[in-house]
């Protein structure tokens, strides 16, 4: 009971938190620039995670509960198909990514799809600020994956027991309530991309694979408004 109020708790206030950030972030980025904002989100979210790794030490939660393991149970072979289909995503969104940083057209092309206000304020738009972008795409992908994915939805099994689907629903779901300051578009996309992958993840049960896929995927975007001249 008390590993469930807490870990409750946590994920509460980080949701309110987040909520809260909708309004600071615009006047933090203005007044303190990109690079402090990358750093303090990169300090908090592994300060949080590490309380987090604490508490499941604490507690005695099996790591696997959380997907802390290396590959799917042996003998499971629909895990191990969504595995392999894991590991292609990661591997053709690995290569995208480099097509992205190295090709100015192909970033002129996708400019037009991070184009929300709070996209163009809050995205790299020097060489400096791209690479610390680099540090806190690592970041989200890592934390946000063990928070969102592994954390979240084990917590959300402690109070009812629902089909994958419906858990990776409401794991989405939550997952775009806390990207709550990019605006409603930003919500319903983070929400869709947080669904997708709490499918993946709910049909493997590996964390590490999900969590490289969310890397790549911020990776991608931090070449997108860099000026052309700091190229």
């Amino acid at each position: 009971m008390l590993e469930r109020l807490i870990f409750t708790a946590i994920i509460g206030y980080m949701l309110i938190v987040q909520i809260f950030n909708a309004k600071l972030i615009r006047p933090l980025i203005e007044t303190r620039g990109r690079a402090w904002v990358y750093e303090q989100t990169v300090k908090s979210a592994w300060g949080l995670t590490l309380l987090i790794v604490a508490l499941i030490f604490l507690f005695q939660v099996p790591s696997a509960e959380v997907g802390l393991t290396f590959a799917p149970e042996a003998g499971n072979e629909q895990a191990w198909q969504v595995f392999y289909l894991s590991c292609i995503l990661v591997t053709v969104t690995l290569v995208f990514y480099l097509l992205v940083k190295t090709s100015a057209r192909l970033r002129h092309v996708l400019r037009p799809y991070y184009e929300l206000d709070l996209e163009k304020l809050l995205l790299p738009r020097t060489k400096p600020e791209e690479q610390a972008w680099g540090a806190v795409s690592v970041t989200a992908g890592v934390t946000e994956e063990f928070i969102f994915r592994g954390v979240l939805l084990y917590t959300i099994s402690l109070y009812i027991e629902v089909p994958d689907l419906t858990l990776a629903l409401i794991g989405g779901a939550l997952f775009g309530v806390a990207h709550a300051y990019q605006g409603i578009k930003g919500v319903f996309m983070t929400g869709i991309v947080g669904f997708g992958l709490g499918i993946l993840y709910l049909g493997m049960g590996v964390l590490w694979p999900v969590m490289v896929l969310h890397v790549l995927l911020d990776l991608i975007a931090g070449p997108i408004h860099v000026d052309a001249k700091s190229e």
